[in-house]
């Protein structure tokens, strides 16, 4: 407790201790440095010990200060220096001192003039040492860099070592960059997924490092020679067509690569496992001249474009539904006809081939599909439930605009039609009742 004693005319005042002052770094070495400081008041209280405290470059926080490791670890009242230790390497420090005595630890000093500690060599690897990949000739070797503050000095960066896996000599490169995480040696001369072993290791101003552990890695595979042959196209509809294609008899393939493009616009790529011998282009233009080729890929790059296919997409299919123009229900028969008005494609649309009739529950995506190159069509009568015939052209450049009718109960109760065309609503009617 801090205390007053005396009478009025004398008293003394009991506390901890006042900072010490004039505090100097001295005799700075790589991992620990000299504190001296001048002794403070100690308030009529002897002063028991002193604290460190230290504050480095890395720190985020400009109030964060840590205390510090000293020799002796205990740091008596009487002293006025101390050693400061397990510090690191090339690392910048500013230092202060408290006192402390029966009452309690005092206000810090003032904090000293910045130091850096002097350089040492590395003691830190880099870390996650692999690689492989890259284009062909190539040997990759990727790697963690170290962090800021183990590169204990100036000039900090890599020598990276590598041997074939039968050959005792170690090649060595240095990469002059603390922050670089790979390095790719190109040499023609380069065996195709070779096995190589590789080590990496640290290095600056005043020395190496001791190197990481030794990876094994393989060179960059050469990149396929041959071409697919017998590549072969078939329109499916305006904007599908199925490409296939004779695989590479080659064992590094991975993949294969299939471009496509109309004259003067972009190209469009789809990469394929090596597993796949064809594939549906979609989503293409309708009535659009395509040209299509193929190449096999690996780890190492693509090899030959096949010979260039062309093809064409079919023209689209109608943009206009059939116009429902009656739905008549027998009961006798318990059926519903559903007639319609033939569709009449535009120039530039794909020639009718018939119709589609779906017969679906109202409450469903799915039913029964009926082909038909009428122009109407009989359907059962279900008494319970509502239900939903849609009918659209069929053309060999897909499934054009749709119509559909609903029937509740056994009666047409309302006509719509979807796709390209304004909704279509017909007159109720019932029939043969």
């Amino acid at each position: 407790m801090h205390g007053i004693h005396g009478n009025s005319d004398s008293y003394m005042h009991y506390c901890p201790p006042g900072p010490p002052g004039g505090v100097k770094v001295e005799e700075i070495k790589e991992k620990s440095v000299q504190l001296v400081w001048s002794r403070g008041t100690d308030n009529h209280s002897p002063i028991s010990k002193y604290t460190t405290q230290y504050r480095d470059s890395s720190s985020t926080d400009p109030e964060e200060w840590k205390n510090a490791t000293t020799f002796p670890l205990i740091v008596e009242g009487n002293a006025e220096t101390a050693a400061v230790v397990d510090l690191i390497p090339w690392t910048e420090y500013e230092f202060r001192v408290m006192a402390t005595n029966t009452l309690g630890t005092g206000d810090p000093s003032s904090p000293s003039a910045k130091i850096r500690t002097r350089e040492a060599v590395p003691v830190v690897a880099p870390s996650d040492v692999t690689g492989g990949g890259g284009a062909s000739k190539e040997l990759t070797i990727t790697w963690t860099p170290v962090q800021p503050q183990y590169y204990y000095g100036q000039n900090f960066g890599y020598i990276v070592a590598f041997r074939l896996h039968d050959n005792q000599e170690w090649r060595k490169v240095m990469v002059a960059d603390g922050k670089a995480r790979h390095y790719v040696h190109k040499d023609p001369s380069i065996p195709s997924y070779t096995k190589f072993h590789v080590k990496v290791k640290a290095y600056n101003s005043i020395g190496e490092g001791p190197y990481s552990r030794t990876a094994v890695i393989h060179s960059a595979r050469d990149v396929p020679t041959e071409a697919p042959a017998k590549v072969e196209t078939k329109t499916i509809s305006a904007t599908e067509v199925q490409v296939s294609w004779q695989p590479v008899n080659q064992a590094v393939v991975e993949g294969y690569q299939v471009t496509y493009w109309r004259k003067q616009s972009s190209a469009h790529r789809i990469q394929l496992p090596a597993s796949q011998e064809q594939i549906e282009l979609k989503d293409l233009l309708p009535n659009s001249h395509y040209m299509i080729e193929v190449r096999a890929y690996n780890s190492g790059g693509f090899g030959p474009a096949s010979d260039i296919c062309e093809v064409d997409t079919k023209k689209p299919p109608p943009s206009q539904p059939p116009k429902i123009i009656s739905q008549k229900i027998s009961v006798s028969k318990s059926v519903v006809n559903i007639t319609w008005e033939h569709v009449v494609p535009l120039a530039n649309e794909s020639t009718i081939q018939g119709y589609k009739v779906l017969y679906r529950p109202a409450d469903h995506s799915k039913g029964k599909l009926y082909l038909t190159q009428k122009h109407y069509i009989d359907l059962p009568v279900h008494k319970g439930g509502d239900y939903v015939v849609e009918v659209r052209a069929r053309t060999e450049g897909g499934d054009g605009a749709v119509a559909a009718v609903r029937i509740s109960g056994g009666a047409v109760m309302a006509s719509q039609s979807f796709g390209l065309a304004a909704l279509l609503l017909l007159s109720l009617s019932l029939l043969g009742l």
